[in-house]
């Protein structure tokens, strides 16, 4: 009797975690806008209950060994050989006796197949429209610091279209923006952050379509933009758009003096073309305790006819749809990948 009502409660808490994974998809749009680390915590298989480790302890138990004195080393027990199918973990060699039936073993494949799921929609929302260029934009305040210092002819339309893209989809969501453009003097779109509305959003629209593309700015035009972005005091970090590569004058001036703007600086490459432009500007953000983006664009689909956008986004014209890209060079770190895969399937950021 005991057996089975173990089972049984087993069973209510697949059910408990099947109904979770369902919410998971349902408010997919609400749990969108949180951070990968934060979404792993809350999501990932761990807190599911779902590693292989957390698995094997509810569908079974340990092969046991003893120290045995007589023969000087430990010893497996032969109770079970036979009696139970077995696994071996390949991480530590550990053998495990199944005792659970078949319709747990299959909630367990149902709960592992809807996790897998939930993995997918998040990384295909990650990497389409405006977080593949921006990343995604976590805070409610925000000033973003536009330097075009870098920027080819051909670049302009692109970009115009990428910051229209993060405008309409991201920064509309949010409560208080204002833009900043990296010239001689700063260019400022507003005096000092401004509330989201549908007008301020089209206002800014109008602003970024009427810009002028500085190619040549002195080595502290960037540091004076960020200056005068960290004397808001009702924002809560900067974005800096950097388009192309930064002169290395200008990386020394930023990195000195990082640590004197009193916000979070979130670097976002756009055609990068230099692999030192991605380490600095990752240093950059690492300084000020941020976060890095990267994006290259690549223009294989340049030419597409606009077509309705899906859940809830604006529409997508032909000039955004050539937005498509790919990690630019100095991007990839093998070892950040192992830290990522680690991180999915244990949730924990330390672990």
């Amino acid at each position: 009797m005991q057996k089975a009502s173990s089972s049984s409660t087993i069973s209510d808490q697949q059910l408990q975690r099947q109904e979770g994974l369902r919410n998971t998809k349902t408010d997919l749009a609400e749990q969108n806008f949180i951070s990968s680390e934060k979404w792993l915590q809350l999501h990932g298989l761990k807190s599911n209950k779902l590693t292989l480790k957390q698995i094997l302890s509810q569908i079974g138990f340990p092969h046991c060994e003893d120290y045995v004195t007589s023969l000087g080393r430990l010893v497996a027990s032969r109770y079970a050989d036979g009696l139970f199918p077995q696994l071996c973990r390949a991480e530590d060699g550990r053998v495990y006796n199944l005792t659970a039936k078949s319709e747990l073993i299959y909630q367990f494949v149902e709960c592992l197949t809807q996790a897998v799921e939930s993995y997918k929609q998040r990384m295909e929302w990650l990497t389409s429209r405006s977080r593949q260029i921006f990343g995604v934009i976590l805070e409610q305040c925000i000033t973003i610091v536009l330097d075009f210092g870098g920027i080819l002819e051909g670049e302009v339309n692109l970009c115009q279209d990428a910051l229209i893209m993060v405008l309409q989809e991201q920064v509309a969501h949010i409560t208080k923006f204002n833009i900043i453009q990296v010239s001689q003097e700063p260019v400022k779109w507003q005096e000092d952050a401004t509330p989201v509305t549908e007008q301020s959003i089209a206002a800014a629209i109008s602003w970024v379509e009427t810009l002028t593309f500085e190619v040549t700015v002195s080595e502290v035009s960037r540091l004076h933009a960020l200056l005068e972005a960290g004397k808001d005091k009702a924002i809560e970090s900067i974005y800096y758009f950097v388009v192309g590569d930064v002169p290395e004058e200008s990386k020394e001036l930023l990195l000195q003096r990082a640590l004197e703007i009193p916000y979070p600086i979130y670097t976002v490459s756009f055609n990068a073309r230099g692999e030192s432009t991605i380490a600095f500007l990752k240093d950059l953000s690492a300084k000020t305790h941020s976060r890095f983006h990267a994006f290259a664009e690549r223009t294989d689909c340049a030419e597409s006819p606009a077509f309705p956008a899906e859940d809830g986004d604006s529409a997508i014209t032909g000039n955004s749809r050539k937005l498509k890209g790919k990690q630019p060079p100095g991007t990839w770190n093998p070892k950040e990948a192992v830290q990522f895969v680690s991180l999915m399937t244990s949730g924990d950021p330390h672990s």
